[in-house]
């Protein structure tokens, strides 16, 4: 096992701090405050110098806020579960050890566990769980449910495992056992155990965790080395006493496959006793079930999975639904924001329609590898749409056919259903089905796909027919970065935020001059603010930033007559941005 050493250092370089600043400040949460009150617009509008001192003092005397405590529902449940939600700083530090840790914990991760790992997810998860049933007519599952796991972690046996898979620098591992240790404001005593649900690194660290567990269960079976060779694992299984076991876990939800009632309650006893052991975990014993799939379903994922009678070579083909009670939750919920559409108006109105579409679509892509999505979808679809009609009623709504309506024009093609629509802007807003989804087969993840090798990457994006994000031209960017910093003691707009989203607008502008066309030459680059009377908070955003040549940028700015300098096309661009330069913002 490699160890790996001075990763504090790496931790501490500029790059992998803007990163961690980049991914955090996209996030949902960004807005949100821990107990210290700060949101990341007020760590953006700092000096760059100032908040790479500020990062890189917290990691050499490490001492986290406390939590600020939260409580939200859990899905298809009528409990909450306690999120910590730690200060902004504190989240800075978690994705920077995130960003240092994760490739290489995913180097050595068990290639069936989905949850909370990049280019991996639930459809992978239920895919393997039919992939096996189906190669070997195992019908025995055990639906594993550990009792408040992500509670209950020992921070001493998570830092050893730590310590095992190759993190051999102190400095580290004593940031991760303080940020463990991170009490919750109001609450008198440090955290003791467990990990703090909603800190970024805390999936990554349960993982890690649970790993044991993994290749305990692995090299019981799947992995298992016996004195002799055999070509299939089925030999191996009628010539030993092997007790067959495929695992699949997606962060603390897991379920094991094996070929018989017995070995399933032999299966269930033995990871009682490592749980609790090796982990000082337990197993809920209410909800840790033994099922035949062949008389009921499993519940997985937010799934029923079910094995019923038909064509294959076992005489058996799954039949999968989304789990009830939890569509049921997802359905209420849309029904309750739907209703409020009656209190909005105008752009407001438009807006939350399209947020409501949004989630509709959402529970439509994500229970679409469900054999039975269409059936079970559509006995909610015509509910919502009259609960829509209903509440659109007053703002002049028409049942007008899917197909004609000018927004989500892709997923309603080809579909006549007539939905709640109403007109804005000469435009027609309706509505989406919860009925408008098609079963799409799920696939099993391809082991060759991480974000750690181009060609994980190359293979990710090629099934995915996603575009590689473009990576940031770093030497570009900090060929002027002193000059910069020198403007921005003088001008708060040249402050952190204004130099990481230059490097978005220079992507955005694919290396290209917004004046002239033509390609920047790194030391030719000049970011120009569209329009500099804009708040502070509103003045970097990328759309008000734009890549230009100096000498186009001097354009702009020198107040002469150009149009004998440059063609037709150019002078008018020069024109515009001028005219932008004397807009004042519109005032709330």
């Amino acid at each position: 096992m490699p160890k790996f050493k001075n990763l504090l250092e790496l931790a501490k370089s500029e790059i992998t701090i803007i990163t961690a600043i980049h991914n955090i400040k996209s996030n949902h949460g960004s807005k949100t405050a821990g107990t210290d009150g700060v949101i990341m617009p007020d760590i953006l509008q700092n000096q760059y110098p100032e908040v790479i001192k500020m990062v890189r003092n917290a990691l050499n005397d490490y001492n986290p806020h406390l939590l600020r405590r939260v409580w939200i529902p859990k899905p298809g449940k009528d409990e909450q579960r306690p999120l910590g939600i730690p200060a902004i700083i504190d989240r800075i530090i978690q994705e920077v050890l995130r960003i240092i840790i994760e490739p290489i914990m995913e180097a050595q991760f068990f290639k069936h566990s989905y949850g909370f790992r990049p280019m991996r997810d639930a459809h992978m998860a239920l895919a393997r769980t039919s992939n096996i049933c189906h190669k070997t007519g195992y019908h025995w599952i055990i639906e594993g449910d550990i009792k408040g796991c992500f509670d209950n972690i020992n921070h001493t046996r998570l830092i050893k495992q730590l310590w095992h898979m190759g993190i051999h620098d102190r400095r580290i591992l004593m940031i991760i056992k303080k940020m463990l240790k991170a009490g919750v404001m109001d609450e008198l005593t440090a955290t003791e155990l467990g990990t703090p649900q909603g800190g970024i690194i805390s999936p990554l660290l349960a993982n890690v965790y649970l790993h044991k567990l993994d290749k305990w269960i692995v090299r019981e079976w799947e992995e298992k080395k016996t004195r002799h060779q055999y070509a299939q694992r089925n030999t191996a299984l009628k010539k030993t006493n092997l007790k067959p076991a495929y695992l699949i876990r997606y962060a603390d939800d897991w379920i094991l496959i094996t070929n018989s009632k017995s070995n399933a309650e032999r299966w269930r006893r033995r990871i009682e006793k490592y749980l609790d052991t090796k982990l000082k975990l337990k197993l809920s014993p209410d909800k840790t079930l033994i099922t035949d799939i062949r008389k009921r379903p499993i519940h997985f994922l937010g799934f029923r999975y079910k094995q019923v009678p038909g064509k294959s070579k076992t005489g058996w083909i799954p039949r999968t639904r989304p789990d009830d009670k939890r569509l049921k939750t997802k359905v209420n919920e849309l029904r309750k924001r739907t209703k409020q559409l009656r209190k909005f108006d105008g752009e407001q109105l438009i807006h939350q329609i399209n947020i409501i579409n949004s989630a509709i679509t959402g529970i439509g892509n994500y229970y679409k590898p469900a054999t039975m999505v269409n059936i079970e979808l559509n006995k909610y679809a015509n509910s919502l749409l009259y609960t829509a009609h209903k509440a659109l009623k007053s703002k002049g709504a028409q049942w007008t056919p899917a197909n004609k309506v000018n927004n989500l024009i892709n997923r309603h093609a080809g579909y006549t259903t007539k939905i709640p629509a109403i007109k804005y802007n000469e435009l027609i807003i309706g509505i989406t089905s919860l009925g408008f989804v098609r079963w799409k087969m799920g696939y099993p993840k391809n082991q060759i796909e991480t974000p750690y090798l181009p060609e994980g990457r190359n293979a990710y994006y090629e099934r995915t027919q996603k575009k590689q994000p473009l990576p940031r031209d770093d030497i570009t960017m900090n060929l002027t970065l002193s000059e910069l910093i020198a403007k921005g003691l003088t001008d708060p707009r040249y402050n952190f935020e204004y130099l990481m989203n230059r490097a978005y607008a220079f992507n955005r502008d694919k290396g290209k001059c917004k004046v002239c066309g033509n390609l920047i030459i790194r030391d030719e680059l000049e970011t120009h603010h569209v329009n500099p009377n804009l708040p502070l908070d509103q003045v970097n955003k990328v759309p008000n930033l734009a890549s230009i040549h100096k000498w186009c940028h001097k354009l702009i700015h020198n107040n002469i007559d150009v149009s004998s300098l440059v063609d037709k096309k150019v002078h008018q661009k020069i024109l515009k941005f001028r005219k932008m330069l004397n807009q004042k913002p519109e005032v709330a």
